[in-house]
């Protein structure tokens, strides 16, 4: 908490935006494209980020890389299958940050290959870099932060699909729970977590990617 780089927090925050912005927009869209018509009124199809933002959820991502945007409100009336329908929902979301936090990280190491000489004469071909290496941390790390099954993260809809009677004991602590998280993130081990798997996630890739 106390030992934050604010240079590295203000390049971290294109990657912010577009990770949550990505996430909750790919939900949105999901969800209407299975027959949810309630995200179209709600103006949630638009890739427009002041739709998709949660003002603490983005500022928890920007200062400890823990964070989650503006919940998507799904009606599950609207679905033949539930089940499949916020599984889905979920997975496209998902998968997306992580495709997009692959193609920031293979735009980063070429960025590295092409200019790592200049770092050391130009100060912005090695702030685009980090600008670069952070998005795709971001988009990574917030894929696999939603697993978490508590609201408003994305794993709180993934376990009411599979599991509606463990989701409503989840929600009977859900205050607590919440409490906890906040000082789990605050405190710093959901940064050092989620973002040590990112970073192991995208290192092991592009290893191989390049090798």
């Amino acid at each position: 908490m106390f030992g934050l780089n604010f240079e590295l927090i203000l390049l971290g925050i294109p990657g912010v935006i577009v990770a949550i912005t990505l996430h909750e927009w790919a939900k949105s869209m999901t969800a209407y494209k299975l027959g949810d018509k309630n995200v179209k009124s709600a103006g949630r199809l638009a890739p427009n980020p002041f739709k998709h933002m949660d003002i603490l959820g983005f500022f928890f991502k920007v200062m400890w890389g823990f964070g989650w945007g503006q919940p998507v409100k799904l009606n599950p009336f609207s679905y033949k299958d539930r089940k499949t329908a916020l599984v889905t929902v979920f997975s496209v979301a998902f998968l997306a940050n992580i495709l997009i936090g692959i193609l920031f990280a293979i735009a980063s190491t070429l960025w590295f290959n092409q200019f790592w000489m200049d770092f050391f004469q130009s100060e912005l071909h090695f702030r685009i870099w980090q600008v670069l290496r952070l998005a795709a941390v971001a988009n990574v790390s917030l894929a696999l932060l939603s697993f978490v099954p508590i609201y408003p993260l994305s794993g709180s809809f993934l376990l009411n699909a599979v599991a509606p009677k463990a989701s409503l004991k989840m929600a009977s602590i859900e205050k607590i729970a919440q409490l906890i998280l906040a000082f789990f993130i605050i405190l710093g081990g959901a940064a050092q977590s989620f973002g040590w798997l990112a970073h192991r996630f995208l290192s092991v890739f592009m290893a191989t990617l390049f090798s």
